[in-house]
């Protein structure tokens, strides 16, 4: 065992030495309230922004209608359904550190707050804020965005059921059945989403059968990361040191993510690159939205935040033994995957289905390259300080049910 390569060591239960996740110095509990604290008052003047101007300081327009809000969506509840897929197949396979109640009900509430944001984003996005319900009250399935809707309705109470099943001494009888349904669900969100775009047959950057697979890959690798992250943030802002025994199952967790995310990375890198190599060697197509991936106006975005920041770096910092590159891993993959939705999702817009048609009117909305304003930007941070919230919020519920449930024991 002691040969073993360091990527797989930290799956040993024992395996408690090393260096530290997070410098112990540091106070992360104050650290993460200022963090929360500058995205909730930056991003609420984005906020008031869009209900005070509408869509106009945006930078999306008719030909580009969706722009970074649609991606943080599909990168929410992607890393949605990728956390809970790990953590509810740990705990039915009985992985070490993921078998506990109270690791599954920190999924749980991890996978709504990832959800709640997309949601919040999404509903910005919408012309007419007060008709978000009519998906909901006059659905039409033959819409997969209708579908997709009520996919995730479904999957928040099953987990609901679940969070409060997990509480209940006979759990095992209904717990199990529905958290395999929750899970079902959970990877039907990243899949269906990326077939949200590939049965677009008007896109032909869009319409690839890979897109299902490859949006599948990047929530897990993402989820995987936030997963670790959060575990990691938890074990730092405690009150009180976790013991040895509780020390020991967060090693064996962290470490069994470790792996995923590496997995996941190169995976999906992988399939990316067989997406590419489709158009680039083909002498007879000519891929107009690739080039703006690549070459375009769009290109720091492939290069920089997902190749760079998004890949080879987690993926040195993960394969190293230095247990803060995994944290800092696990921050840029969470955050930097985000590229992965966008490289889909604006490129595939910006290249015209009718030649001409952007010189034949003139106008500011008229145009087919997109950039994110800043009140797009600071949207995306009152999101970030959203998450946070219902995070910090579902915790302090764990906590005060498991009390009220058990005051012997403490969550």
């Amino acid at each position: 065992m002691n040969s073993a390569p360091s990527l797989f060591r930290p799956f040993r239960l024992t395996n408690t030495t090393g260096t530290p996740y997070l410098p112990k110095e540091l106070p992360w509990r104050k650290i993460l309230w200022f963090v929360w604290l500058v995205c909730l008052v930056a991003g609420s003047t984005g906020v008031v922004q869009r209900f005070t101007q509408g869509h106009l300081p945006a930078g999306y327009g008719s030909y580009v209608p969706w722009g970074l809000w649609i991606g943080l969506y599909f990168h929410g509840v992607g890393m949605a359904g990728g956390a809970f897929a790990l953590g509810s197949l740990g705990y039915l396979l009985g992985w070490p550190g993921f078998q506990d109640e109270r690791n599954l009900r920190q999924v749980i509430v991890l996978a709504v707050s990832a959800m709640l944001p997309a949601f919040f984003a999404v509903w910005l996005d919408l012309g007419h804020l007060d008709r978000f319900q009519n998906i909901f009250l006059h659905p039409n399935f033959t819409s997969m965005m209708a579908f997709n809707a009520w996919m995730y309705y479904a999957f928040l109470i099953i987990a609901g059921v679940c969070w409060f099943l997990s509480y209940q001494p006979n759990r095992q009888q209904w717990l199990k059945p529905l958290l395999c349904l929750a899970a079902l669900f959970s990877v039907l969100f990243p899949s269906q989403s990326g077939a949200f775009f590939g049965v677009v047959d008007a896109k032909g950057y869009w319409h690839s059968a890979l897109l299902p697979m490859m949006f599948l890959l990047s929530a897990l690798t993402a989820g995987g990361a936030l997963l670790m992250l959060a575990r990691i943030l938890i074990d730092a802002s405690a009150d009180q040191p976790p013991g040895p025994e509780e020390q020991a199952r967060s090693h064996a967790l962290i470490g069994r993510l470790r792996w995923v995310t590496v997995v996941g990375i190169v995976g999906y890198f992988v399939f990316e690159f067989a997406e590419f190599s489709v158009a680039l060697w083909n002498p007879y197509l000519h891929a107009p939205a690739l080039e703006l991936v690549l070459f375009g106006p769009y290109w720091w975005v492939f290069w920089v935040v997902h190749l760079l920041l998004g890949g080879a770096l987690p993926l040195g910092l993960l394969a190293s033994r230095w247990r803060l590159g995994w944290t800092i891993s696990a921050l840029l993959v969470a955050l930097c995957f985000l590229s992965a939705r966008l490289n889909v999702l604006i490129p595939g817009q910006a290249v015209s289905e009718i030649r001409g048609l952007q010189e034949a009117f003139q106008d500011e909305r008229l145009r087919y390259i997109y950039h994110a304003t800043p009140m797009e930007y600071l949207v995306g941070l009152f999101a970030v300080a959203l998450g946070m919230t219902a995070f910090v919020v579902g915790r302090r519920i764990n906590v005060a049910a498991h009390r009220w449930l058990d005051p012997r024991s403490k969550d």
